[in-house]
């Protein structure tokens, strides 16, 4: 027999007050030895027809345990696919903290909006062609449109289209265009804590996820001097020199003094190191001047494919008589969804957003244009507007609000579209395989394709279950004011494992 769980189906009946009650309880009333759970009328209506019992939560009592253990408040939504039949619901029309859930959002949007198949122009600019000896006079302006996924192995591929086009020498400046978005450059900071590694800078114009590293070399004898190097090459500009220290004193240190002003970053050098041996520290930043360090990015990937350039870079407009010498396109957007949500980068999906917000809401781009469209493509697909709080495209917020309902939609939304199925599907994280589900779920015949979502306080899963009986469900749980994360992503598993197994 089929069993529908229906965890909150209590809330309303007489002899308990709502839901929250049944959690103090833990959601077990042994009844004559069977943990089953009924809605029981009181006494003085005992001369009405009785009512039919609530279905029993037995099937996933234990795993529904857990969750409840596991957070101070939880939603759980099970639905079997393609025929939609509600299979477990606790409490799956409240709202909570998505954390990264807002990910398949994002990648869902860009999905049908722009298509599996868009790619990002980076267009060359230059208000000159070049002479018939390869030799272009003035500057060259590289415009971003919003591609997350700009890294060295791209720079150069851009720089070998400028070389096609028999380029061999630039007599001016490598100047950066980021006016794609607005504002140019944005800084997203979860707890007003902007200097963790997962908080991230975007910009239109972006290299290698707008990330810094100063590389400093230290020599096996104090004798010698460090030597320094960064990526993107000519962007960091170093000064200072560390002292030899006894072993184990080593207290290096690098620090930003801030932007320029001439496409540059200034960095001090300070501290001392043992002095013992060779060896390489490494420091990250988030630019002052990405749109600079993107410029940098770009000449480095010049003269190493043999074109020379005689000015620096900087951030720069490209004026209305310039006309494009040169593009690169990125790989096909299914890809950068694919690794957005299979690491949970918190840089593509920010740039993701905005660049949704440009292409298909009018340049620039931004957040707010951005979220609209994700609306919009939420209300095309035939999801209610549940009037919940949507602000970002990754997840990083603590106002976010949304219900697993609409995520659970959202999944069975995708899975009926045939033009975005596979590629949404795929592009998830895979238990025992890949992505952020790699080390999870090990259990031979289990197939997971989902998102995890991870704040501090927050642990949830929305993604798609499969076992040997080869039904599959679309899965959502959202346990926020979590105390233990790693007892909560085992509470999920457990959940996941045995709608798999029992075939429910």
């Amino acid at each position: 027999m089929n069993t529908v769980c229906r965890a909150d189906s209590c809330g309303k009946c007489p002899g308990f007050a709502n839901v929250e009650r049944m959690m103090k309880i833990r959601w077990i009333i042994p009844l004559a030895g069977i943990a089953l759970l009924f809605c029981l009328a009181p006494s003085s209506r005992a001369a009405a027809p009785p009512e039919p019992p609530a279905a029993p939560v037995a099937p996933f009592q234990q795993a529904l345990e857990r969750i409840g253990q596991s957070a101070g408040s939880a939603g759980v939504l099970l639905v079997e696919l393609p025929s939609g039949r509600t299979v477990c619901e606790l409490r799956s029309r409240e709202q909570f903290v998505p954390a990264s859930l807002v990910k398949i959002l994002t990648g869902y949007a860009a999905l049908k909006k722009l298509g599996p198949s868009f790619r990002f122009a980076t267009e060359v600019y230059a208000t000159a062609p070049p002479s018939a000896g390869g030799v272009l006079d003035g500057n060259i302006w590289v415009k971003g449109s919003g591609d997350p996924y700009f890294v060295a192995e791209k720079a150069a591929l851009l720089a070998a289209a400028i070389r096609d086009r028999g380029i061999r020498e630039i007599r001016g400046a490598v100047l950066a265009d980021d006016s794609f978005f607005d504002p140019p450059s944005e800084r997203i900071c979860l707890d007003v804590d902007c200097t963790a590694a997962y908080n991230p800078l975007v910009s239109a114009a972006a290299f290698d996820f707008n990330m810094l590293t100063v590389r400093v070399s230290l020599p096996k004898k104090p004798a010698k001097g460090v030597m320094i190097d960064s990526s993107p090459p000519g962007y960091a500009r170093v000064t200072g020199q560390p002292s030899a220290g006894k072993k184990g004193g080593d207290t290096l240190r690098v620090r930003s003094l801030g932007a320029t002003g001439n496409g540059q970053e200034q960095f001090q050098l300070s501290g001392q190191w043992a002095g013992r041996g060779a060896k390489a520290r490494e420091f990250r930043f988030l630019p002052a001047d990405p749109a600079a360090g993107f410029g940098h990015a770009v000449r480095a990937a010049l003269e190493r494919s043999g074109v020379r350039v005689h000015g620096g870079a900087r951030r720069g407009l490209a004026p209305a008589d310039a006309h494009v010498i040169a593009v690169y396109d990125s790989p096909p957007l299914v890809e950068i969804v694919s690794l957005m949500n299979k690491y949970s980068n918190n840089f593509m999906a920010e740039m993701l957003l905005r660049s949704l917000g440009g292409w298909v809401g009018g340049t620039p781009g931004n957040s707010a244009k951005g979220i609209s469209v994700i609306r919009d493509a939420l209300g095309e697909a035939g999801i209610p507007d549940e009037r919940g709080v949507l602000d970002c495209g990754s997840g990083l917020s603590r106002f976010c609000r949304l219900s697993p309902t609409t995520f659970n939609l959202l999944l069975q939304a995708a899975w009926r579209d045939p033009s975005i199925k596979a590629d949404f599907v795929t592009a998830l994280a895979a238990n025992a395989e890949e992505g952020t589900l790699r080390r999870r779920m090990r259990k031979p015949g289990l197939s997971v394709r989902g998102k995890t979502g991870t704040l501090s306080d927050v642990v949830a899963f929305a993604g798609y279950v499969s076992g040997p009986s080869g039904k599959t469900y679309a899965a959502v749980v959202m346990m926020n004011d979590v105390r233990d994360r790693p007892r909560a992503r085992q509470a999920i598993d457990s959940f996941l494992e045995e709608a798999a197994f029992s075939s429910p």
